[in-house]
């Protein structure tokens, strides 16, 4: 639609619309069909650096306006352009020199998104009317913002390029100063790397936009060297299948792909990929992994020099229990299975025997939790941990017994599982079986602690027994009767009346292993019972001793037994037999104080005289010598004064080393 106005009928108008405001006539139902001399487009829209004319707008980049040329009779002083953000976003008023219009015709897109392009032209008529037009163009404004991009670098002279930008339509790729070459989104291409060049420039554009475009140049990344993955450990936390399959990996740097592949089970390929590995992990995660072998495959992001780490295969590990024994039963996925490496609870064992499809373990006791892992490949291989309590009705085999005296002569039991501790619920029950007169139970533990005889001390000693034990395991199952483990028991007995000569004789002692013969050595102790003496008895099982201590009134023997069965260094004693020797008080009955060298003291003489008092008296009660120690002599002087002869009565009282009260008198006579 045209309008034309004459002059004062214009300014009336004019007039009438100001006194109405820009509310009351808005711009939308101003505008105008293009005028047909210029093919639809009544102004056009120039790039200003270029001059070439555009169909949208760049972000950041002037263009001005420009009426058709067939518009000849345009005053370039009554043309005003608006240009407001948005589609069919008009000026508040088609009148002339409307608010916010210029007759600056440059404008610079500051957002991308569609802008209202507004045209108020008037033409004053020949006729001196005026004609007012107004047209309107919507273009859209491109953003012109760097395109991202990846560059992957390759150790081969090349990188990987990756455009990740979603804003323009069309890119190129420049390697350097290279010739540029077309890529597109989101799609990686190779990209040589002529020599030196060390940047990558990426230019996007629109298709529609005209110079609408921008470049982005980044730095080729440095490459680190290429190393062989390494696949060092290959462990399960479950059995397989749906068991959780951990490895342990390595050499992974940054700038190459990983992935984790898998072979069928008994099978050396194909693999088969399993999933990607991101660069420097250390460990990797398969749930519910399917058995197999596992490798880490390397390449490059350009495909051009492969690698792949040691193949590990899958182990996985159930168990059983069965006639005291546990069977490890293997599911091996390497077409080489073996050799195994066991731990029970944790500690190697050599124990384990082949079985058709894995392993057995026969040291078990039943009632007791075991737990297994086996492991393979040198121990990159582990299988899961597989634990079970062993069950079984055998009976499980008979402990040993070692039977000894402790220094108060008490019988110590010391047991001995073939397993080693007593597993828990298990008991040891000892029994005793006099020489003379029915057996007895002696305790019940659940331990392998020795066991003490309830029996006095003196009459274990005196009546010898034998001892055994029987284990019961946490099933309920017996063992047989262990060996009987018989103590020795020492006796000893003066062979004359002061005792010079002791004879000795002992029961056999009879060990874990009665095939094998006994060893005698014959020990003197003090009263401490620190060993004295020892030495080897030769004869069997009776001994003399010609030369016991003299100065020890008890003498006390033992013996220290070895061999029967009894572990290498260890030994059983004997009970410990004690002799009793008198004390003997030799005084002389008369004594000549004269001086001449003979006979002049009265001196105290005896053996074992210990914690004695020795007084004289003379005829009237009265005290004239005194002595607690044997060395103490009477010169017969009393109380300074010259001997007197006379007879003199004396009073010997002493607690010997048995604790015994001896009390002796007796008479001695001076003469001088």
């Amino acid at each position: 639609m045209k309008l034309t106005f004459s002059g004062s009928f214009f300014w009336l108008i004019l007039g009438l619309v100001l006194a109405l405001g820009p509310g009351r006539a808005r711009a939308q139902g101003c505008a105008q069909p293009p005028p047909a001399k210029c093919g639809g487009t009544p102004f056009f829209v120039v790039d200003d650096a270029t001059g070439q004319q555009v169909q949208a707008l760049c972000v950041g980049r002037t263009v001005r306006f420009e009426p058709c040329p067939e518009r000849t009779n345009l005053d370039p002083a009554l043309v005003y352009y608006t240009a407001l953000p948005g589609a069919g976003a008009y000026p508040p008023s088609c009148l002339i020199a409307p608010t916010g219009a210029s007759t600056i015709y440059r404008f610079t897109p500051a957002a991308a998104g569609p802008y209202t392009i507004s045209e108020n032209a008037n033409t004053v008529l020949p006729g001196g009317g005026v004609l007012g037009t107004f047209y309107a163009r919507t273009l859209t404004a491109y953003a012109t913002v760097p395109p991202p991009f990846r560059i992957d670098p390759c150790p081969t002279g090349a990188a990987l390029v990756t455009v990740t930008d979603a804003v323009y339509d069309a890119y190129t790729v420049q390697a350097g100063t290279g010739p540029a070459a077309p890529i597109l989104r989101n799609q990686p291409q190779v990209v040589a790397l002529p020599a030196g060049a060390a940047t990558i420039t990426v230019t996007g554009r629109y298709n529609v936009a005209g110079p609408c475009r921008s470049l982005n140049t980044q730095s080729v990344p440095a490459l680190l060297p290429a190393q062989t993955p390494l696949l060092t450990s290959l462990t399960l936390s479950g059995p397989l299948p749906g068991g959780t399959l951990a490895l342990a990996v390595g050499q992974l740097p940054a700038g190459y792909r990983y992935a984790l592949q898998r072979t069928p089970a008994g099978t050396s390929g194909p693999f088969q990929h399993v999933g990607d590995v991101p660069p420097g992990s250390a460990s990797v995660v398969v749930p519910a992994a399917p058995a197999g072998g596992y490798r880490l495959l390397r390449t490059d992001y350009c495909q051009s020099a492969p690698a792949v780490s040691a193949v590990r295969y899958t182990l996985s590990l159930a168990v059983a229990s069965a006639r005291g024994r546990v069977q490890l039963l293997l599911a091996d996925a390497s077409p080489a299975p073996g050799p195994y490496v066991v731990t029970r609870n944790g500690i190697v064992i050599n124990s384990v025997l082949p079985i058709n499809g894995g392993l057995e373990d026969p040291d078990v006791v039943c009632g007791t939790r075991y737990t297994y892992r086996v492991s393979t490949d040198g121990g990159a291989v582990a299988s899961n941990e597989a634990g079970l309590v062993a069950s079984s009705t055998l009976a499980p085999p008979a402990p040993r017994l070692v039977a000894s005296f402790d220094p108060q002569n008490r019988v110590v039991l010391t047991p001995a599982l073939p397993g080693g501790p007593v597993p828990p619920g298990g008991t040891l029950r000892y029994r005793r079986q006099p020489s003379a007169g029915a057996p007895a139970d002696v305790a019940t533990t659940a331990t392998g602690r020795p066991v003490t005889d309830s029996t006095t001390a003196p009459e274990a000693a005196l009546a010898p027994a034998c001892y055994s034990v029987r284990f019961t395991d946490a099933c309920g199952n017996a063992s047989a009767a262990s060996n009987d483990a018989c103590p020795s028991v020492l006796t000893a007995r003066a062979l004359d009346d002061d005792a010079t000569a002791v004879g000795l004789g002992w029961t056999a002692f009879v060990g874990p292993d009665p095939r094998q013969p006994a060893a005698y050595a014959l020990q003197t102790l003090a009263p401490d019972g620190a060993v004295l003496a020892t030495a080897p008895a030769t004869a069997a099982l009776s001994a003399t001793d010609r030369g016991p201590p003299a100065d020890r009134q008890i003498l006390r023997y033992r013996l220290q037994i070895s061999g029967a069965g009894l572990p290498a260094g260890t030994f059983s004693y004997s009970s410990v037999a004690p002799l009793v020797r008198r004390p003997r008080l030799l005084l002389p009955n008369a004594f000549t104080p004269n001086g001449d060298g003979l006979n002049d003291v009265f001196e105290i003489k005896g053996r074992f005289l210990q914690n004695f008092v020795l007084i004289i008296v003379d005829r009237n009660g009265q005290q004239v010598f005194r002595a607690t120690d044997r060395a103490a002599a009477w010169d017969g002087t009393i109380n300074g004064h010259p001997p007197v002869n006379g007879v003199y009565v004396w009073r010997f009282e002493q607690t010997d080393e048995a604790g015994q009260a001896v009390q002796q008198t007796g008479t001695v006579t001076i003469l001088k």
